[in-house]
């Protein structure tokens, strides 16, 4: 699904008024859409007549401007009125899709000189980890995990990722280094349709509570950015069911201990000989 073929646009007549997905949740962009001079129109509600988005014409071209993560406006729909408009229907998430391929393949323009960052091993390890902590455990998730959905926190360049899909889950990814989710994409560990480029600490403005999430090789987890991880921690812990995070050290993962006893729940964490350098240490958690 591509925001071109939603709207009935060229691939290259038009662009998103939001440079980045973070900039979506940014009011400032709404005004810049209603100050347009706009002679055509094309209004997107979802499957509830809900207005999502919109693509306005000027004599520079077509914009669009997208209502998922922040409130629209009444202005949208004044301008949208006085200009010669459509009016498009689509299901908001696959909208959410559209939009996030649409930041992806931006991405991948940008940073096209990446190399692959992936280590030999690092998949099975990942996989054998994560079978054993979601699946093999009593109490913890078990038997047909295919459209579980889950969050993955700080994703890289989506090792993690494709180990979740591939034991069953839906994902959902994101990360703060674009350079990275254009490696992962690059490389298809990424699907651009669920990946973000946006800050962990904002996630539940982007994100759906998930069945399962993960964050691995947390940190370097510092007394000068430890409040900054434990935002993060706090989304992750907020937005899932079942957390599995895992650190380079000791100290790492017992901050983490502390913010999930903070956040109400016991914390198991766990010495990980799988991994001696970035998921040395794990720490699971669930409601």
């Amino acid at each position: 699904m591509k925001i071109e073929d939603i709207f009935d646009l060229g691939k290259d007549d038009f662009e998103c008024i939001e440079p980045t997905l973070m900039d979506q949740i940014e009011d400032g962009y709404t005004q810049m859409a209603v100050s347009m001079e706009a002679d055509m129109g094309k209004l997107l509600v979802d499957e509830n007549e809900e207005p999502i988005s919109v693509a306005f014409h000027d004599e520079n071209g077509w914009v669009v401007s997208s209502y998922l993560y922040r409130p629209f406006s009444i202005d949208i729909i004044n301008l949208f009125e006085s200009s010669s408009g459509e009016i498009y229907q689509e299901n908001r998430d696959d909208f959410a899709c559209a939009l996030r391929e649409y930041y992806c393949r931006e991405i991948v323009e940008e940073f096209s000189d990446v190399t692959e960052d992936n280590r030999p091993g690092r998949y099975e390890m990942i996989k054998s980890l994560l079978t054993e902590v979601l699946t093999d455990k009593p109490g913890k998730l078990s038997g047909n995990l295919k459209g579980s959905y889950a969050l993955d926190f700080c994703c890289g360049s989506g090792v993690a990722t494709s180990v979740l899909s591939d034991i069953g889950f839906k994902a959902l990814s994101f990360d703060y280094d674009a350079s990275l989710l254009s490696c992962g994409i690059k490389t298809k560990r990424l699907n651009p349709e669920f990946t973000m480029c946006i800050d962990g600490a904002e996630a539940s403005v982007f994100c759906t509570p998930a069945d399962i999430g993960i964050g691995l090789m947390l940190g370097d987890i510092t007394n000068f950015n430890s409040e900054m991880w434990e935002d993060i921690v706090f989304e992750l812990l907020s937005l899932t069911k079942k957390s599995v995070i895992s650190t380079a050290t000791k100290r790492e993962i017992e901050l983490v201990g502390e913010w999930c006893r903070d956040f109400g729940r016991e914390p198991e964490i766990i010495e990980n000989d799988r991994d001696p350098i970035y998921d040395k240490w794990v720490c699971y958690s669930e409601e």
